[in-house]
């Protein structure tokens, strides 16, 4: 059995463990993506009371994580050829267990958030990705999400990312 529900406080510990699975293969890449201790374990509980955590369950076990935040992201501002200009989620901290990396699993978690957004109304879905991490690069491309530009983060090792923007229609 595969689903997706919202996080879970008792998730932490899995979840945790998923994020720093996924610093460790950004980092021998050698992408400074996520290696100045974002996300962190406050950053996940945040998550989790606010409603934007999401796990990927596969045969009972959480395989993923990812955060969907229906609020405006700062760090997208700078854009101003954004498609959807409300009505939108941003989807941060992607993380697939590397246990289960191969599977198809993202493509799956994708497609289910996707959904849900979809599901609560909104119209556009935006993400944004180191310009070295070419597996979210392909996973973009696979779902059709749209490049729009660069956008700066809160770095002091590498403040660009690559945004994107997928919009939907119902």
């Amino acid at each position: 059995m595969i689903y997706t529900r919202l996080a879970k406080r008792e998730d932490v510990p899995q979840i945790m463990t998923i994020i720093e699975e996924a610093k460790e293969v950004l980092r021998k890449t050698g992408s400074p993506q996520w290696q100045e201790g974002k996300p962190d374990e406050s950053l996940i509980y945040s998550d989790i009371e606010e409603n934007y955590g999401y796990v990927l369950v596969y045969n009972n076990d959480v395989v993923g994580y990812l955060a969907m935040i229906n609020q405006e992201d700062k760090d997208y501002s700078i854009l101003d050829n954004w498609i959807q200009t409300n009505d939108y989620v941003v989807i941060h901290r992607v993380a697939i267990s590397s246990n289960y990396q191969g599977k198809g699993l993202a493509s799956y978690f994708f497609s289910n958030s996707i959904s849900i957004a979809l599901s609560q109304g909104y119209q556009s879905v935006r993400i944004d990705t180191h310009r070295m991490n070419k597996t979210m690069q392909n996973l973009l491309e696979k779902f059709n999400f749209a490049y729009r530009g660069l956008v700066l983060v809160d770095s002091t090792i590498d403040r660009e990312r690559l945004a994107y923007e997928l919009v939907m229609t119902s």
